[in-house]
């Protein structure tokens, strides 16, 4: 009797037809999510969010060992330098106890002339602060992953910030996490303004590691070196957040030096920022408020 089964050459033909079923559905399947997201439809956006909860857990467990070796080799590299570390450290901090005094001064006059204004307070609360766990990067998306989302209270279209200035803004927002889109990107615009001379622009993302200020009216004070902060227009972004540093200035170009650590992401503060309306919007949205 001869035995019944698959020969070697059947089972790779098999094995290869249904890897052809496979990339043919997998093909029509982003074909069908392309022309979705052409008319408008919100389910690749939700496919997305979905798709990022899933996949969070995975990037938290493979990032363990990686950050895990990083610190151990940050602090074989460090020993040598903790002496000269500690010696520049204690100088430092005696300078900081001279200037931490000034600073306490400083807001106790600055919180007893706002109250004499009757100015409102202007600080932001932080929403949540997250760790980024994952990095979209290439030739049409600057934008990172972070492990808050909707249970943290986190919305689409909230400022994102490190400590040295704005990141981006929140726009898919899931469950566990939330995509940010850095403001590099090519879709990114942020109302500026140069802390200088007050001229208003906008920084445009570029895909680049720079920006680029557009928009300056004719003839503006503009300097190489100039740090650029927030306007507060736009109403996503608070006012007088820094944004970028001048570095470069032509006839047609200004460009700008981000000053949010954008290549070495750890941790972001997302803000919970609720612009306040102008007074004469509120004016007009009132009842009665409006022309006769």
């Amino acid at each position: 009797m001869h035995s019944i089964g698959l020969t070697p050459a059947r089972f790779r033909e098999r094995r290869g037809m249904r890897g052809r079923e496979a990339l043919w559905f997998y093909i029509a399947l982003s074909v069908a999510l392309l022309v979705l997201e052409f008319i408008g439809s919100s389910i690749p956006v939700q496919v997305r969010a979905y798709a990022n909860d899933i996949a969070a857990p995975v990037l938290t467990v493979l990032e363990r060992p990686v950050r895990a070796i990083q610190a151990g080799l940050e602090r074989v590299a460090g020993v040598s330098d903790i002496y000269l570390e500690n010696q520049s450290l204690r100088d430092e901090n005696g300078r900081l106890r001279e200037w931490r005094e000034a600073a306490l001064q400083l807001s106790r006059e600055n919180e007893r002339l706002r109250q004499m204004l009757k100015v409102p307070q202007r600080e932001v609360p932080p929403a949540a602060t997250a760790r980024v766990i994952g990095v979209g990067g290439g030739a049409f998306e600057r934008s990172i992953l972070i492990n808050a989302g909707s249970s943290d209270g986190l919305v689409r279209d909230l400022p994102v910030v490190d400590d040295r200035g704005i990141v981006g803004r929140t726009i898919q927002v899931g469950h566990l996490t939330t995509r940010v889109l850095l403001v590099t990107d090519l879709n990114s615009r942020v109302p500026v303004r140069l802390e200088r001379s007050g001229e208003l622009a906008i920084a445009e993302g570029q895909n680049e590691n720079f920006l680029r200020l557009r928009f300056l009216p004719k003839g503006a004070d503009v300097k190489v070196g100039d740090r650029v902060l927030t306007s507060g227009h736009g109403g996503i972004f608070p006012p007088d957040l820094p944004v970028g540093r001048v570095t470069y200035i032509d006839d047609e170009f200004v460009l700008l030096e981000p000053l949010g650590f954008l290549g070495k992401l750890d941790y972001v503060r997302v803000m919970s920022y609720v612009p306040v309306p102008d007074e004469d919007q509120s004016l007009m949205e009132s009842p009665g408020g409006g022309h006769q």
